[in-house]
């Protein structure tokens, strides 16, 4: 719904000017009637400036409106609308002025008197921002943040100027680092629980690393810095009006903090899932029927466990429920679900994963004609093109050549496969203990086949990882040798294979049976190719896989199936193999996924996780002085490049993180600039101006006073009474950026 017309008044000023008032409030189609507003003689309209700081973000304002109520309670629904559903724009000579939304949690009026009374109305222009959160996605740039928040804030505005004031460059060329120029990820403002920030954090943490403020004046939006303001912006003369004015001083500094918080994980998918149905211990059910929701499990068949023709009931050793509800991933099959499994008596570790196939509960082989074990949702088949899931894409940003080389993006897949009945103890004659060691002897290799693919901003694959040419054949097991690589495109069927083995015994071990997760993909060597190197055997688990050669979104596709092969078994995998000579596929009882983990490690000796700690940049400013200036910021830059760091700003042009920025002529990190800035203005004292003077009612400017020569002024705060033409204000001096060899606060 559009914003309609609901009241409107005029009145002159003393002076002459003509303002007027309009409330549009949020509505489907045009209000029958508008509503006349009376305003009160004195303070008809305050618009109030509140101190700010040199070095806060956000110069926010407010509109007090006072005016006569016709009737009883004729104002008192615009209290009952949420926040922002509501707008008063001011006009000065039938141009806007300023805009803003009703604050609709404060509401007060005479209750002793039926009309004629007074009524308060309370506007913010940028107030609002504390009660939105943030709901953008993807890699943004500053502007488009902005100019989201503005018109979430709903307020009116003729233009947001976010680059004649900003004077900060990038550190080679003369491109300006505007906010149109520069970018962060939307990942960096939502908590680990998906909460998002609010629209006040997130602009206050793009624009203050940057030295950036923002204000409305005379209709527009400004974003600016104060090197900006002093070089570039008109100046006017400070015109008092009144028989009072003040001389002071603002406050000097001693140093300056500023801690970056970058918000690095090198886990991107923690691989954890969440079973979306009902589970409890007094739910069992050993009844070998299909279509239950949960099954249930003995320890094994042992004979101990029997008395006389009757088993022990009560050793339940787990359940599993299933449920087609749950979380943790963007696609899963119809046919698989999400499951739970709740250990009871001396059971297995409690977790949630997914459930491909598997065979219920109860007594019996799965091979007898009348068995009661029952085959559950799918068959554990070789692998085929079906998708049993496909996870949630994670951002990997763009990185030079170089930086590629320093990074591997680590995909693993735990995974259960196995032909126990219960896959959690251990195997024995009531557990299918032949099985199990036909399984382990029997399966040198197993692979799963996975798509991997990345995606730009608008959903386009642009490239996708292939390492079928290793597993279809053979490698040393090394990342030298056994490398895969990114091609154009989007992932098909076959392209990439995850690959479970045991490297340090091949021939008589298994890299499945239990939970397990796969290792890097060497293919299939035979005996007498099998070279595996010792650091290779250390290395953690899971597929490594170079950096991207392209930034954006990896999402993961798992497949349905699993090949395994005998030690020294051809590499070909559309060869006959042990498993189809020895019926094994028909033995399997299990076969259960958690979902894929995808985390960024260094291309060095251990792999390690690819994070960033927390950065602090300081600097003294006056070491006779005692403030000290703490600032903490989401967004920010380092001495590295670090892909997981969701608070790194990067340029637009290309989405490649920033480490250094130029502004007045010195290039350096941005916090360190944003630390010359406050050296500019807080190494000595600065004059402050206050009284009452005529409002100025142009856009954004500096100020002179004429006893006061050689200095240049901001306007750090005021209250505009517009009835009277005249504004109570504060006047503070100010510099250009000038900067210093500025020691660093140990």
């Amino acid at each position: 719904m559009s914003k309609q017309l609901r009241y409107m008044g005029e009145f002159l000023s003393r002076a002459g000017v003509t303002w007027r008032v309009e409330i549009l409030q949020e509505a489907a189609t045009a209000f029958g009637s508008v509503g006349q507003l009376t305003f009160e003689a004195d303070e008809a309209l305050v618009i109030d400036w509140k101190h700010a700081d040199k070095e806060e973000v956000i110069c926010g304002s407010e509109a007090t409106l006072k005016i006569e109520s016709p009737g009883d309670r004729t104002y008192e629904d615009l209290y009952t609308i949420e926040v922002g559903r509501i707008r008063m724009d001011v006009y000065r000579s039938n141009a806007l002025y300023w805009s803003g939304a009703l604050d609709p949690e404060f509401y007060e009026e005479p209750y002793e008197a039926y009309n004629h009374y007074v009524v308060t109305l309370t506007f913010s222009d940028f107030g609002i921002l504390d009660r939105l959160k943030y709901n953008l996605a993807g890699m943004q740039t500053l502007q488009a943040i902005l100019l989201d928040a503005l018109t979430r804030s709903t307020i009116n505005y003729g233009s947001l100027d976010a680059d004649t004031y900003c004077t900060t460059y990038f550190a080679t060329g003369s491109t300006k680092a505007n906010p149109a120029a520069l970018a962060v990820r939307s990942e960096n403002f939502y908590d680990e629980d998906a909460e998002p920030s609010t629209l006040k954090e997130v602009v206050e943490g793009i624009l203050q690393p940057l030295a950036l403020k923002m204000i409305q004046r005379n209709g527009q939006v400004y974003i600016f810095d104060l090197n900006g303001l002093h070089t570039l912006a008109a100046s006017r003369a400070i015109v008092w009006d009144g028989d009072s004015q003040t001389m002071g001083v603002d406050k000097v500094a001693n140093n300056v903090k500023v801690n970056f918080s970058p918000y690095s994980s090198a886990e991107l998918l923690n691989g954890e899932l969440e079973y979306g149905g009902e589970y409890s211990v007094e739910q069992v059910n050993l009844v070998a029927a299909p279509g239950a929701s949960y099954y249930s499990y003995y320890p094994d068949y042992s004979e101990e466990h029997r008395q006389g023709s009757n088993w022990d009931n009560n050793l339940i050793n787990f359940t599993i429920f299933l449920s087609s509800q749950g979380k943790g991933l963007a696609y899963l099959n119809p046919s698989a679900r999400y499951c739970h499994i709740l250990p009871l008596v001396g059971g297995p570790s409690e977790t949630d994963a997914i459930a491909w196939s598997f065979f219920s509960g109860g007594h019996g082989s799965i091979d007898e004609y009348h068995h009661w074990p029952k085959q559950i949702l799918n068959s554990p088949s070789k692998i085929s093109s079906n998708v049993i899931m496909r996870t949630n894409r994670v951002f990997l940003p763009a990185l030079t050549s170089e930086g590629q080389k320093s990074y591997y993006v680590r995909l693993t897949l735990e995974m259960l496969l196995d032909a126990r009945y219960n896959p959690f103890t251990e195997a024995n004659d009531g557990n299918e203990k032949s099985n199990y060691n036909n399984m382990k002897v029997w399966t040198g290799w197993a692979f799963v086949p996975v798509g991997i693919t990345m995606y730009d901003n608008s959903g386009n694959a642009v490239c996708h990882y292939v390492n079928s040419n290793i597993a279809r054949s053979y490698s040393k097991g090394h990342l030298g040798y056994a490398k895969g690589s990114w091609a154009a495109g989007a992932a098909s069927f076959g392209d990439a294979f995850l690959a479970y083995y045991d490297a340090n015994d091949l021939a008589e071990s298994t890299g499945v049976l239990g939970w397990k997760k796969n290792r890097h993909c060497i293919g299939r060597p035979r005996g007498d190719q099998v070279v595996i190197y010792d650091s290779f055997k250390q290395m953690a688990d899971g597929e490594y896989m170079p950096y991207p050669t392209q930034g954006g979104y990896l999402e993961v596709t798992v497949y349905a199936g699993v090949n395994c092969y005998d030690y020294g078994e051809s590499t070909d995998f559309d060869t006959t193999s042990q498993w189809d000579n020895k019926s094994l596929y028909s033995k399997v009882r299990w076969l259960l996924y958690k979902a894929p983990k995808v985390e960024l490690v260094k291309n060095n000796l251990v792999f390690n996780a690819a994070e960033l700690d927390d950065v602090e940049y300081s600097g003294y400013i006056n070491k006779h002085a005692k403030e000290e200036i703490s600032i903490d910021t989401i967004c920010g830059t380092a001495n590295t490049t670090c892909p997981t760091a969701k608070g790194i700003y990067c340029r637009a042009a290309d989405s490649l993180q920033i480490q250094t920025l130029k502004r007045a002529g010195v290039t350096d990190h941005p916090e360190k600039l944003l630390i010359g800035t406050l050296y500019s203005q807080f190494a000595a004292r600065k004059t402050t101006l206050s009284g009452e003077a005529e409002i100025d009612t142009g856009g954004l400017c500096i100020y002179t006073e004429r006893n006061q020569a050689g200095k240049v002024f901001m306007m750090s705060g005021e209250t505009q009474d517009v009835i009277t033409d005249t504004t109570g204000a504060e006047y503070t001096e100010f510099n250009a950026d000038e900067y210093e060899a500025i020691e660093e606060v140990n």
